[in-house]
């Protein structure tokens, strides 16, 4: 394969992940005033829906972070704890 092509398929996965997007839903919160007819929004309750639903991914976001590190972290020890035996094992 060539270079090229490789640069092209490497791109194109890039952008379907890029194009892979979360929705997050918040519902509207509105009185209608019998008198007039016009909407009153509970822009407080929609603000406090947002905040949570942006404190949810950011610890969702964090937890996967925390899993990876954890992950990377085992793999080092268990490098590690190779290197040392092979070490005992060749000056035995």
């Amino acid at each position: 394969m060539s270079k090229m092509s490789e640069l092209d398929i490497k791109r194109q996965e890039v952008e379907e992940v890029m194009n892979e997007q979360e929705v997050i839903t918040i519902p509207i919160y509105y009185s209608i005033d019998d008198e007039t007819g016009i909407r009153h929004y509970d822009t407080d309750s929609i603000s406090n829906e947002f905040e949570e639903a942006i404190k949810q991914l950011e610890a969702n976001e964090q937890a996967e972070l925390d899993g990876w590190n954890e992950k990377m972290q085992d793999y080092a020890m268990d490098n590690m704890t190779c290197d040392i035996a092979e070490e005992v094992y060749e000056n035995m």
